[in-house]
């Protein structure tokens, strides 16, 4: 049977009270001999305290949710490994809900947190196909009295406290850059163009195209998924079209353009030029490794921890969006067509 505080106290034989003041480090004259006895027995015991009694006095639970829309994208997972050490040295524990990108599945874990109480949540899509159920989530969100933040997949002009990555930079970097190297037939190779994160890639990609002189061709867009699938599905597509490069919007569709590259005899870059968006850890240890557009995973989860837990500490307080620019990783998957 789990020991409660007062098999401690009569262990160490002391009153609840002094046990529970010795715990919680309370600023009482308690001598340094009480206090050993007290610890020992704590040790003896295998004493932990009751969290959910913990929570009913204190009206925290110390624990975050946090929801992704893909928990087994690289991506995401990363982010919420960051999320979670950090929250972790402040000694808050993670609930992570995965939604396969379903707003259903959104709303149901927005509802499980708020019924248990979280401190606060990580909403990481607040961007579905259908615009209703975007609304729906938003209305659900104004009836939950819980900080709640969103972080990379989010929409304009939301009232909740948001940290993205400029997408539509991304598609500008991306094109600019096989622009720069001789490129005009070039593939987009994406997720729904419905989903506002791909289709702010796609803007910055035709915001580059005519930067060129050069006009968006529909046939050159490829949707299906942010995956390796979608990559493997787009390759025939969009090589019967003369492109010389394809720009994946994530790198796991990247990932299916080379494995189907294989499969057509193709060498990256010296047939077909590739560049992902990401940057995830298998990205430079491809053959070559892939050229890509990193987004600060790291600076995101520093931020979104830093402005939860000043939000936990005072829901009242006030913060601006917060928009972080992608960076271009040249590596070895984009030929230079201008030295041709």
């Amino acid at each position: 049977m789990r020991a409660t505080i007062k098999d401690v106290a009569k262990e160490a034989g002391v009153s609840p009270a002094t046990v529970s003041f010795i715990l919680n480090n309370k600023p009482v004259s308690i001598s340094e001999a009480t206090r050993e006895r007290v610890l020992t027995a704590v040790k003896k015991l295998q004493y932990r305290p009751n969290q959910l009694a913990i929570s009913l006095v204190t009206n925290t639970t110390n624990t975050i949710g946090v929801i992704l829309p893909d928990s087994t994208n690289p991506f995401f997972a990363s982010l919420s490994h960051h999320m979670e050490e950090k929250l972790r040295s402040k000694n808050m524990t993670v609930i992570i809900g995965n939604t396969n990108g379903d707003p259903v599945i959104t709303r149901k874990y927005l509802q499980i947190f708020s019924d248990r109480r979280v401190d606060g949540i990580v909403l990481a899509q607040l961007d579905f196909e259908d615009e209703e159920e975007t609304v729906k989530c938003q209305e659900l969100m104004r009836n939950i009295d819980i900080p709640i933040i969103y972080v990379d997949r989010v929409i304009e002009g939301c009232d909740h406290y948001s940290i993205a990555v400029d997408q539509t930079k991304i598609g500008y970097l991306a094109t600019k850059y096989l622009l720069s190297l001789g490129h005009r037939r070039i593939g987009c190779a994406s997720g729904s163009i419905r989903l506002k994160v791909n289709a702010n890639r796609y803007h910055g990609y035709t915001m580059a195209l005519h930067e060129f002189g050069l006009e968006s061709d529909s046939a050159l867009l490829f949707c299906d998924s942010l995956s390796i699938d979608c990559g493997c599905k787009a390759l025939p597509c969009l090589l019967g079209h003369n492109v010389s490069a394809i720009f994946a919007f994530n790198d796991m569709i990247a990932y299916g353009i080379y494995k189907e590259c294989k499969n057509y005899n193709l060498i990256i870059p010296n047939d077909l030029s590739v560049i992902g968006v990401d940057d995830i850890y298998f990205s430079d240890l491809l053959q070559p490794p892939l050229t890509t557009i990193s987004q600060p995973v790291n600076e995101i989860a520093d931020e979104a921890v830093k402005v939860l837990l000043e939000l936990i500490a005072n829901t009242s307080k006030s913060f601006s969006p917060v928009k972080l620019n992608p960076v271009l990783k040249v590596r070895g998957s984009v030929k230079n067509l201008s030295e041709s």
